[in-house]
C-alpha cells in the first residue's frame, strides 16, 4: 500500500502560504518480505524452482523486480529463506509440543493449512548451494530429534535407531499430503492423519521375522554394469541428489568415467536418460508386485506381501525413488502420462487390496493411508539416519502393517 504525504513550505511571506505540489513518498508494507516469501513458496512448489524467475514472483505479490531486490540478493537466497521459514514452522510445533500426543494432533491440523510445504524441503531444497544444503539437513534432523524426545518420553524402551526411525515416520505422514490432491472434511481428514501418524510412532517393534528368515519378495537383483548401465545410474543418482535441469551431460560422463561421445552413443539425449531410468523403475515395481500377488493367501497376507515387495524396490534403489518423486515433470508429454497413469493404477490396486482387508473403508481415506504408508518407506530410505538401521526392511513392514491396519 502506498501512503502520500503532503509538505507546506512556510516562506516567511506576510499573510501568504504556498503549498508545493504533492511529493509521493512510497512506504513498504511491514509484511512485504513474508508475502515475498509465501508468494515463492506457492510458485516454487507448483512450477519448480528452475521454472520460476524472480519476475514471476514480484508479479505475484504486485510489486517489481527491483523491489524484490532490496529483500532478497537473488534467486538462490529466496530459496533459502523459503525453504528455511517452512523448516521453521516445524520446528516450532515440535518445541511447543509438551508431549508426544500433543505434538501429533497440532501436526495433523497444521498440515492441511501447509499442505505442500514438504515439496520444498524435499524437492526445491536440492537446489541451495552444499553449505546450505548441510544446513537444511542439520535443522530436520534437529527436527526429527525433538520429535525423538517426545517418543522416549512414551516409549523409554526403544534405542535411539528405533525412536529416530519413528520420527521420521511421523513427519513423513504429515508431509505425504504434499504429494497429492486426495481431501477430506477438514475433521475426518486431521483425524485420520493423528492416527495414521500415531500408528506409526507407536507400532511394535522386533514382532516380525529376523532379518533373513525369509527372502523378501521382488527379486530386485543387481544388474550386470554395462558401460550403459553405469550411465544409466550415476544419471540417476544426480537427477536425484541435484534435479534434472541442475545435472549436465558432461556432468553424468564425469561420473561415470565415460567421455561424451560415450554417452551420446547410448543416450542420444539428457531426456533419454530421464525415460530409461523411469521405465527402468516402472518395470522393477511390476515385477515385485507380480510376484507378491502370484501366491495363495489371505487378503492380509497379500497386502503385506506387497507392502514387502515394495519396501525391497525401495530399499535398493534409493535414488531412483527420488527421481521418481521429484522428476516426472521432466518427462516428455507422452512419457509423463504414462508415468503417471502407472501411479494411478499402482495406487488403485493398494486401495482394492486393502478394501479386502478393511470393507467398507472411504476410498478417499484409504487413498490418504497408502500414499502416507508408502511415503514413510520412501522417506526412511532416503533419510541417512535411517538407511543404516538394523533390519531396516522388518521395521518398515511393522510400521507399514500399523498403519494400514489402524
Amino acid at each position: 500500500m502506498l501512503y502520500f504525504a503532503q509538505v507546506a513550505d512556510s516562506e516567511g511571506r506576510a499573510g501568504m502560504q504556498t503549498e508545493e505540489p504533492r511529493r509521493r513518498t512510497a512506504r513498504r508494507p511491514p509484511d512485504r518480505k513474508a508475502r515475498i516469501v509465501a508468494a515463492a513458496s506457492g510458485l516454487f512448489r507448483a512450477r519448480g524452482y528452475h521454472n520460476v524467475s524472480l519476475a514471476d514472483v514480484a508479479a505475484e505479490v504486485g510489486i517489481t523486480a527491483p523491489a524484490l531486490y532490496r529483500h532478497f540478493r537473488g534467486k538462490p537466497d529466496l530459496l533459502l529463506h523459503v525453504v528455511d521459514s517452512t523448516v521453521a514452522v516445524v520446528a516450532a510445533s515440535v518445541a511447543a509440543a509438551p508431549d508426544l500426543d500433543s505434538y501429533l494432533r497440532a501436526a495433523a491440523s497444521q498440515a492441511q493449512d501447509r499442505r505442500g510445504a514438504a515439496v520444498l524441503w524435499q524437492r526445491e531444497a536440492r537446489h541451495l548451494p552444499e553449505d546450505r544444503r548441510k544446513e537444511q539437513r542439520r535443522a530436520l534432523s534437529a527436527v526429527a530429534e525433538g520429535i525423538g524426545e517426545l517418543i522416549h518420553a512414551d516409549r523409554p524402551e526403544l534405542d535411539h535407531a528405533e525412536i529416530q526411525l519413528l520420527a521420521w515416520a511421523a513427519l513423513s505422514v504429515f508431509a505425504s499430503i504434499s504429494w497429492h490432491r486426495t481431501s477430506l472434511p477438514r475433521r475426518r481428514f486431521e483425524e485420520l492423519l493423528h492416527r495414521l501418524a500415531h500408528a506409526a510412532t507407536h507400532c511394535p517393534l522386533g514382532t516380525g521375522p529376523a532379518a533373513g528368515a525369509e527372502p523378501a519378495p521382488g527379486g530386485y537383483a543387481a544388474l550386470a554394469m554395462s558401460r550403459r548401465e553405469e550411465i544409466l545410474v550415476e544419471a540417476i543418482r544426480l537427477f536425484d541428489e541435484r534435479g534434472f535441469q541442475s545435472v549436465s551431460t558432461d556432468d553424468i560422463g564425469e561420473a561415470a568415467g565415460a567421455t561424451g561421445p560415450s554417452i551420446y552413443k547410448h543416450f542420444p539425449t539428457k531426456t533419454d536418460l530421464l525415460v530409461a531410468a523411469v521405465v527402468r523403475g516402472g518395470e522393477q515395481r511390476r515385477a515385485g508386485t507380480a510376484q507378491a500377488l502370484s501366491l495363495p493367501g489371505a487378503p492380509r497376507e497379500t497386502v503385506e506381501r506387497l507392502l514387502r515387495s515394495y519396501i525391497d524396490f525401495v530399499l535398493s534403489q534409493r535414488h531412483l525413488i527420488g527421481l521418481l518423486v521429484g522428476e516426472l515433470d521432466q518427462l516428455p508429454e507422452k512419457e509423463r502420462r504414462g508415468a503417471r497413469q502407472a501411479q494411478r493404477e499402482y495406487l488403485a490396486l493398494w486401495v482394492r487390496l486393502l478394501d479386502e482387508v478393511r470393507p467398507g473403508l472411504d476410498p478417499a481415506e484409504a487413498r490418504i493411508t497408502v500414499i502416507g504408508t508408502l511415503t514413510v518407506i520412501d522417506n526412511a530410505a532416503r533419510t541417512g539416519t535411517s538407511g543404516d538401521h538394523p533390519n531396516l526392511a522388518e521395521r518398515l513392514s511393522e510400521i507399514g502393517m500399523a498403519m494400514l491396519l489402524t
